[in-house]
């Protein structure tokens, strides 16, 4: 019995041993595999990637083809570790979509800002107070077409009785001769179509009747107040200062 224990004893110490090295063997060969891991990851973070970002404000209701049409988003590369959810990288993806809620310049676009189109969607460009009024027929010249699209803000102004006068500033168009009311797949109007509030829509139709208008581009962004007066034959060549 005394000659079996220092056996038994170094076939556990041999043991121990066997097991010390297997376990820092296995340590070794998991740190490996995650320093492997964390390079590829960080690699992969920093490899960069197309996505389309927005040029300046997109409104809400903007069409995909608008967005082409004015050049409204820049095709650009970005870190792969910056790429936003459901990023768009493909233009081809914006066909048959339209804004779902307004974009801001700089803005990543993603499949989350845009909903399918669909036909009479001029209702969902209305709420509360605002409504959906169409101006007669205007040429190229009253109407400043093609220029003014869906989505513009103009100033409205209005011929009657011989005086010129700003009608409302700042009116977002809805829908022009040529293009139809964002996000919408119903036929082209034919006719501009405003959004204005109830109490001015009977001042728009009563003018609509009884004078011509006329409609002013303002900026897409950093437009000024437009100053309100009457123009006659009395004082057309006065000078009001300014530009």
């Amino acid at each position: 019995m005394e000659n079996l224990a220092p056996s038994r004893l170094l076939k556990t110490r041999q043991g121990t041993i066997v097991i010390g090295v297997a376990a820092a063997v296995l340590a070794a060969i998991l740190l490996l595999v995650y320093l492997s891991n964390y390079r590829n990851s960080v690699k992969g973070s920093t490899e960069p990637v197309t996505v389309l970002v927005a040029k300046r404000l997109i409104p809400r209701g903007t069409t995909g083809a608008a967005l082409a049409n004015k050049n409204l988003y820049v095709v650009t590369t970005i870190p792969k570790g910056q790429l936003k959810l459901g990023a768009i990288s493909d233009p081809a993806a914006l066909t048959g979509r339209v804004a779902a809620a307004d974009i801001n310049p700089r803005q990543q676009l993603t499949t989350a800002d845009f909903t399918a189109a669909t036909v009479g969607a001029l209702a969902s460009q209305l709420s509360g107070a605002w409504r959906a009024v169409a101006l007669p027929t205007l040429d190229p010249a009253h109407g400043l077409a093609p220029d003014v699209q869906p989505g513009d803000h103009v100033d409205v102004y209005a011929q009657l009785k011989g005086v010129m006068g700003l009608v409302l500033p700042d009116v977002l168009v809805l829908a022009t001769p040529t293009l139809a009311t964002p996000g919408s797949t119903a036929p082209v109007s034919g006719n501009y179509i405003l959004r204005v509030s109830s109490v001015k829509a009977p001042k728009f139709a009563y003018i609509g009747e009884n004078g011509t208008f006329w409609l002013v581009l303002r900026p897409a962004t950093g437009a000024k107040a437009t100053p309100s007066f009457f123009v006659t034959d009395s004082n057309v060549y006065a000078s009001r200062g300014g530009h």
